[in-house]
């Protein structure tokens, strides 16, 4: 499998995708909003001063978080420069900028040195990725018996292939695949993390709303939810009539999880 700038790259010649509707509208959405990001933090065992890496950091909501309340230093990277550039808004506007680093890069070539974080954070990335790949890197630039925390969409249940095929390549511009906790586990145990943990929960849309709101902003998410409506870009590939019939359909199939790994 390809990795993300190239599937970006390629598939910007093809077709719209996902990556460029996070550049367009400047937002991204983490499963379980900013509850899930508190628990996977806590989870980590977060300290003050702890160097934290951040994959796909977005908007920079939980890079912030990490420096303000937890005291950590943060590494925050991301391959979109423009969601790079709301980040470096957000950590100025939180007065975060002497403990955040922001760096363009790709979560299959972490341009970093083996045994560099006290913790890795990811949220929403490597279900995008060659999650094998990804995940060795996460394990690579870790230090011995530092903690990855990672929160990605987890099926609920055996889906159908009817949902297989909405979140193929064709729907969302690149490959998506989701997996099932047992599946989640087993990629971080190949990677090498060890004592394993998950817990799994069911999507909650109004809850899911409101902590995007929360995240963002009215000011910045009403905006980019109007221009998603009324981009005629957009609204063709992401927003057509029968992909969002399905996506309520198979609702009861998606939720996220919470997965805790150390490195020995």
């Amino acid at each position: 499998m390809q990795d993300v700038e190239k599937l970006k790259t390629t598939s910007e010649q093809k077709r719209f995708t996902v990556f460029d509707f996070w550049d367009r509208v400047g937002i991204t959405k983490h499963w379980g909003g900013i509850y899930a990001t508190q628990q996977l933090i806590q989870s980590c065992n977060i300290t003050p001063n702890q160097h934290v890496l951040e994959i796909g950091c977005g908007t920079g909501y939980t890079s912030s978080l990490l420096a303000r309340k937890y005291q950590a230093d943060v590494t925050a990277i991301d391959i979109s420069s423009k969601l790079l550039e709301q980040t470096k808004r957000r950590i100025t506007e939180k007065d975060v900028s002497n403990k955040v680093t922001t760096i363009k890069a790709d979560a299959h070539r972490l341009p970093f040195k083996a045994n560099t974080f006290d913790a890795i954070i990811a949220e929403s990335v490597l279900a995008f990725c060659d999650k094998k790949k990804a995940s060795s890197e996460a394990y690579r630039v870790l230090k011995p018996n530092g903690i990855f925390g990672g929160n990605e969409a987890t099926y609920l249940k055996p889906p159908p292939q009817q949902l297989l095929t909405l979140f193929s390549e064709s729907s969302v511009g690149v490959p998506l695949r989701v997996l099932q906790q047992d599946e989640w586990r087993t990629v971080f145990k190949q990677a090498g993390f060890v004592n394993i943990s998950s817990t799994v929960h069911p999507l909650n849309l109004w809850k899911q709303f409101i902590n995007n709101l929360r995240v963002d902003g009215a000011q910045r998410y009403i905006p980019a939810i109007c221009q998603s409506i009324f981009d005629p870009t957009i609204r063709t590939t992401f927003l057509k009539k029968d992909m969002l019939k399905k996506s309520l359909q198979f609702l009861p199939y998606i939720g996220y999880g919470l997965y805790i790994g150390k490195k020995l």
